[in-house]
């Protein structure tokens, strides 16, 4: 494995992974003639970058990072000119044309400030980005929230999915790091919104520069400092009344955010080296939901409730109307760089950590243990070292070494790493729980209506901890070869350690120690899922049982040639792929050891793959205003790692014991494939307005599905669940995106996805129920294609921003109060998403339709920022109202698949729910069996409504910003 590494790392500083700046190209001319100037000096002003013309009176200026800047024309004779308010974005051509006078105009220096392009021509694929003036203004804060609203992106709690591809093939990069969590497939760290300088979306088409990611890029880049200091404060909270109480219509879920950015020169004098840091704190007392609560006195259920000493409990079920019991979470982030101008080399460290800490929260049933409910506790911390250096005008390389570190960990509050004293009788009444049963044992449980209710606290009954680490190598170079041609060539690698240590059931320990005696030990530690931990949750770094080091790498070549008429982008990447697995020689026919465990000699190690992909993206521009874009693209990634990754002691367990497994692993899984093509065109409609129409097509293959692997008759073993590649999927989709550049104080957008997903499964556990409950031991899967779970017709969102200038607005009383006050509204509204009807409670199921024939109903939500901006001596506060779903709509995001409902099951308005019912009445005369029938009806659909079945309800959150 070193070796393979060794020669891997040296493979990657031939060349570049992808760019983390953009670059400025234009040209440079006399006002009057038009004819170029030739040596006239363009600046980048506050920092050290700047660029010569050539004989044609061209410039470029390349490797310049992402921001807002003012460009500085200089030629001997002629008026200086600035420029103010070029953008520049990653990956992407700024074109600035600059026109000087000559030096008998009347001003010593011209100032212009630019506006903000509607088309770029050389963007060849879907590609939108959000600078910090949109994220400021936006009343969303998290990516997840910002990307929600980009026509490509569907997203459902915290899953973002791109043109309809399964979650983990989104990667998420933080500065060029890659920050996803191979083994979940999500992003492990967010940065600071304050601290966002652009976020980058690509949807698809990406060139070859990226990889990993069949479903799209999130790609953050952060601020950076600058010459002068800047400071800025800002906090936000819902804290105007008690959890729980009502104001406004809604609830206060406890929430609060502080945040302080801070960026200049690190010694004052000093303006080559830059610092920025952001930290903030943000803490939430309860998730934000359509909660309800449950308030009943003297709860006895005269047929099948508890009895305790020969009488039947009598008990109170309560839980709080409003907001989740015990479930807060409190996260520290604190994120920064630091640059280092050596010109011709620049150095920039950046870092980022974020730690959290919070409880796991209790439903009705478990109201009366919300003292001991579980503990979670995850960090993570990024970090990156790049040297840049510019070789000359035309071409320059990084290196970039980086550092990925993620934990997680979930336990019980009061013993948590001690897991023998889960169980024990003895200790847990030492530590103030003195009622259980016996060792393993809880206190008796509260049975009323067909509900268990703790009695009393009880041990929080599971432990698990997540371990990743990471380290990665790229080399960047960058070459404008001519005019036309900037060429691009590079690899990267990134190498992983993951360990895994996960006990369902750690009370059974305490009691299981004695049973066994001297026999096997993971007969104590049952059904433990671990590797890189042994069973005590040591770590282990070798054998059977070591850490999983999968490695990750690739390279590329690629020319993007810009011409007048035609823009090219063309590439092909090479991908290598190591998940460190291994697979059964024989799958059939797998032999166990003496202790029930899989005997080596079973396993064979599954080889690396590598393929090539091409990618190639047009750009055409008939015209300054219309553009046509059209590309082709193979891509590759690795399915998230938790499909293939497993203990071998609960594999062997699962495999040997014939148990219905809803998650398994595959063995030896491949990549999954992806092959896209997108066709469109953008047009700008005199200066205020643009569109962008994009149609696209995806076709995925060996996603991963469920199936059975049989047994030969001589195996020591039945017929066992597994994960195999086999499901398929088709996309294909139009997007559409309007802009309306600011006119009279009003800037508005539009992005909207018209789109069809289907495929043979929607994740790879679709087919879990078809197995399970199939007349046959082997059943047969036909090949039904029907929409996936998140396939989603029509999504969309509408943003309108609304503003008034510095001294700008209307008079009252002589004083302008309207000046710097502004308005955000952002319109969302979606289609449902796709579900089943079916006939059954419990296991037993009966589809009454097509697969997913039915869908959820529409979603419309209205968020608004209300802002003012006061000027307080060297200080400028903002204070601004944001209020997430603004009329209180609830938003139906999932139903019972039972009644198409998200607020009940229908299980009462059927014949056994009726039956139930009638039961109840004929246990008491009149009233009394009622009361009976009541308690059991307000008790069910209490207990069965599903506050995650809708979407946000309405947060009403004050803040305050101050920027010195």
């Amino acid at each position: 494995m070193f070796r393979k590494i060794t020669l891997l790392l040296l493979f990657a500083m031939q060349a570049i992974l992808f760019a983390q700046t953009g670059k400025v190209v234009g040209t440079v001319t006399d006002f009057d003639t038009g004819e170029p100037l030739v040596g006239a000096n363009v600046l980048i002003e506050g920092t050290y970058l700047g660029g010569a013309t050539d004989v044609n009176g061209e410039y470029l200026i390349l490797n310049v990072p992402p921001g807002t800047y003012s460009v500085k024309g200089l030629y001997v004779g002629y008026r200086d000119l600035v420029i103010e308010n070029i953008k520049v974005s990653v990956g992407l051509t700024t074109n600035l044309d600059l026109q000087l006078r000559a030096d008998t105009y009347e001003a010593e220096t011209i100032t212009i400030v630019a506006q903000k392009p509607l088309i770029n021509k050389n963007i060849t694929n879907s590609t939108n980005i959000v600078s910090a003036e949109d994220i400021e203004n936006l009343p969303v804060r998290n990516v997840t929230a910002i990307i929600a609203k980009e026509a490509g992106a569907v997203t459902n709690g915290n899953n973002v999915y791109v043109r309809g591809s399964r979650p983990d093939a989104t990667a998420y990069y933080v500065d060029g790091v890659l920050v996803n969590n191979p083994v979940f497939g999500n992003a492990q760290t967010a940065l600071i919104s304050n601290a966002i300088e652009e976020i980058q979306f690509q949807a698809g088409g990406y060139s070859a520069e990226y990889g990993g990611a069949n479903g799209g890029i999130i790609s953050t880049h952060s601020k950076t400092g600058s010459d002068n200091y800047a400071f800025n404060v800002e906090a936000i909270t819902d804290n105007f009344s008690p959890v729980g109480d009502k104001y406004l219509g809604g609830y206060s879920y406890g929430y609060s955010e502080y945040i302080l950015t801070a960026g200049g020169p690190l010694l004052p004098d000093y303006k080559k080296l830059k610092f920025f840091v952001a930290g903030n704190n943000l803490f939430r007392r309860s998730p934000a939901q359509f909660y309800k609560g449950i308030n009943m006195d003297n709860v006895s259920d005269p047929i099948n409730g508890s009895i305790s000493d020969g009488v039947r409990d009598t008990f109170d079920v309560y839980y709080p109307d409003g907001y989740s019991v015990n479930n807060q979470q409190n996260t520290y982030n604190i994120q920064g760089n630091l640059t280092y101008d050596l010109n011709p080399i620049t150095l920039k460290l950046s870092s980022t950590y974020q730690y959290s800490e919070g409880d796991n929260g209790v439903g009705a049933t478990a109201y009366n243990t919300r003292q001991r409910v579980g503990l979670n506790q995850s960090q993570t911390f990024t970090s990156s070292l790049k040297l840049t250096h510019v070789l000359s005008q035309t071409a320059f390389y990084d290196v970039i070494v980086n550092y990925f570190s993620d934990f997680y960990l979930n336990m019980d509050p009061v013993f948590k790493h001690n897991l023998p004293l889960y169980g024990d009788s003895i200790a847990n009444a030492e530590a103030g729980y003195p009622n259980m049963q016996s060792d393993g044992q809880n206190p008796a449980s509260l049975v009323g209506y067909g509900w268990t209710f703790t009695r009393e606290p009880v041990v929080y009954n599971a432990y698990n901890k997540q371990k990743t680490q990471s380290y990665g190598a790229k080399v960047n170079l960058l070459v404008q070869a001519t005019k036309n041609h900037e060429l691009k060539t590079g690899a990267e690698i990134n190498t992983y350690e993951i360990r895994r240590y996960a006990l369902p059931g750690p009370r059974s320990i305490a009691s299981s120690i004695r049973a066994v005696g001297d026999g096997n030990v993971k007969d104590v530690y049952n059904r433990l899922d671990n590797y890189g931990y042994d069973v005590y949750g040591n770590e282990l770094n070798s054998g059977l049982d070591g850490p999983k080091n999968p490695v990750f790498a690739g390279a590329y070549v690629q020319d993007k040639m810009e011409f007048a008429d035609l823009v090219v982008n063309a590439g092909i990447r090479f991908d290598y792929i190591d998940i460190d697995d291994q697979k059964f020689v024989n799958p059939h026919n797998i032999v166990f050891d003496s202790n029930d465990e899989i005997d080596p000699s079973s396993l064979t190690k599954v080889d690396p793959y590598m393929y090539l992909s091409p990618r190639l993206g047009f750009s055409f521009p008939v015209t300054e205003q219309t553009i046509f874009h059209a590309q082709y693209g193979r891509f590759i990634q690795q399915s998230k790692l938790r499909d293939v990754y497993q203990g071998y002691s609960v594999i062997a367990d699962n495999i040997k014991g014939g148990f219905a497994i809803q998650s398994p692993v595959g063995f030896g899984l491949k990549p999954e494939r992806t092959t896209q093509y997108d066709i469109g065109f953008k047009q700008q409609i005199g200066d205020l307005f643009s569109f962008d129409i994009t149609a696209y097509y995806k076709d995925i293959k060996d996603q991963i599905q469920q199936r059975t692997v049989s047994a030969e008759p001589n195996a020591a073993h039945k017929q066992y669940y597994a994960y195999l590649n086999g499901d398929f999927e088709t996309v294909r989709g139009l997007e559409l995106k309007l802009n309306l550049r600011r006119t009279n104080r009003l800037a508005g957008s539009l992005d909207y996805t018209y789109s069809s997903a289907q495929g043979t499964g929607s994740n790879p556990s679709s087919s879990f129920r078809t197995i399970w409950q199939s007349p046959t031991t082997t059943p047969y899967f036909p090949q039904q294609v029907a929409p996936v779970d998140h396939d989603q017709t029509h999504r969309g969102s509408f943003n309108l921003d609304f503003r008034f200038a510095k001294d700008d607005g209307p008079s009252v009383f002589g004083s302008q109060i309207f000046s710097q006050f502004g308005a955000n509204v952002l319109t969302s509204f979606n289609s449902g998403f796709s579900f089943t009807r079916w006939v059954g409670f419990n296991n037993t199921r009966v589809p009454l339709e097509p697969l997913n024939a039915s869908s959820t109903p529409w979603f419309f939500q209205v968020d608004l920022r209300l802002d003012k901006t006061f000027e307080l001596g060297p200080f400028n506060a903002n204070v601004y109202v944001w209020v997430v779903n603004l009329f209180n709509r609830k938003n139906v995001i999932s139903v019972f698949n039972t009644s198409g409902s998200a607020s009940s099951d229908g299980y009462l308005a059927t014949d056994a729910g009726i039956a139930q019912i009638d039961g109840y009445e004929r246990q008491g005369v009149d009233e009394q069996g009622r009361s009976y029938a009541d308690i059991y009806q307000y008790l069910y659909e209490r207990l069965t409504y599903d506050s995650s079945k809708f979407g946000p309800p309405r947060q009403v959150n004050l803040g305050i910003r101050l920027a010195f």
